[in-house]
């Protein structure tokens, strides 16, 4: 058995001092659902016991915090409850906020996509990164992307393309300069379009110019 020497007010909860050395910092629920005062004793089992349940209490306080401020992904949350919690709690608290709806891969993960897409002007490829950082299913993934597609992506990739060329790369085109086109290529390229997307585009831009 082991002996609860303290339990003293600290900034955020209480401390715990077990045989006159700090133990954990518990909530004030929990410890009043614990029960612990000084001079209690108690088995190492059932201080790991209050232990866990003072974490997954933090895990789901961060979480809500964490989906206060924007949207998250399963994985993407894990990983940010993982910095304060053992994985077996993080892991727990993260499947909770799905089941309670909070958190929801696919839309998040379409909203993402479409923001990707309208807003940063980032081509498939792109898009595919900035989705697979969010931590996204592979497959997920590969059915946003197709979606896009099929939907709206296909038809407006080339009047985006010739949009960006007009806004940012027509400097670079003007006087019919290699290194110019080049530049502008390996800048679409690191946006994300294809290759054959960029050319045809350069193509119809010229030609406008002309």
């Amino acid at each position: 058995m082991l002996r609860i020497t303290a339990v003293e007010k600290a900034k955020k909860g209480y401390h715990l001092f077990v045989e006159g050395e700090y133990a954990l910092t518990l909530s004030a629920e929990v410890l009043a659902q614990a029960g612990l005062r000084a001079g209690q004793e108690i088995t190492p089992q059932r201080l790991d016991e209050i232990k866990q349940a003072g974490d997954r209490r933090r895990a789901r306080e961060r979480a809500l915090y964490l989906l206060e401020s924007r949207s998250h992904s399963q994985k993407e949350l894990f990983d940010k409850l993982c910095r304060s919690v053992p994985e077996e709690i993080a892991r727990e608290a993260a499947d909770r906020m799905v089941v309670l709806g909070l958190v929801d891969d696919e839309s998040y993960a379409r909203r993402w996509a479409a923001m990707l897409w309208r807003e940063k002007k980032y081509g498939p490829r792109r898009i595919r990164q900035g989705l697979m950082q969010k931590g996204f299913d592979r497959e997920l993934i590969d059915q946003v992307l197709e979606e896009m597609n099929d939907s709206f992506m296909q038809e407006e990739a080339a009047e985006q393309l010739e949009g960006l060329i007009q806004r940012k790369y027509a400097r670079y085109l003007s006087d019919g300069d290699p290194k110019g086109r080049n530049k502008t290529v390996n800048a679409l390229l690191r946006l994300g379009y294809d290759y054959d997307q960029i050319r045809a585009a350069l193509r119809n831009f010229i030609e406008i110019e002309e």
